[in-house]
């Protein structure tokens, strides 16, 4: 991919211009907008995050690998490229969804977050 020009329809530096991108691709593309179809494709995807960052677990530690044991930022530059296209993967999911579902995702987080702010969790690590 390195060095290809990619031209695409929008400019794509918002969750909304995102989300028109995924509306246009799919459109271009014919792809199913089945929306359960595409939450198990994400579960899919997820998985695969999950299998990467197994490989990572077992570089860097000691009783899962019989080589070199690696640092933790070590592992995740070997791996970081994969890691990287399924984590794509998986948010190219997430903006599908919320398309095919009416959700503005990108008002959903801006509200959410504001919420986050405000929130304290009972897991959360005492102030020191």
């Amino acid at each position: 991919m390195q060095g290809e020009t990619t031209n695409f329809p929008n400019e794509m530096h918002t969750i909304e211009d995102f989300q028109a991108f995924h509306r246009w691709l799919d459109a271009q593309k014919g792809f199913a907008t089945d929306i359960f179809l595409n939450m198990t494709m994400l579960s899919g995807e997820i998985g695969e995050v999950a299998q990467v960052l197994k490989q990572v677990y077992f570089m860097i530690d000691p009783a899962h690998t019989d080589q070199e044991v690696k640092t933790l930022e070590e592992a995740l530059t070997i791996h970081r490229e994969n890691l990287g296209q399924e984590l794509a993967d998986c948010l190219a999911y997430i903006f599908k969804l919320a398309n095919y579902t009416g959700v503005d995702l990108q008002q959903a987080y801006l509200e959410k977050m504001a919420k986050n702010l405000h929130r304290t969790w009972k897991y959360q690590a005492e102030e020191e």
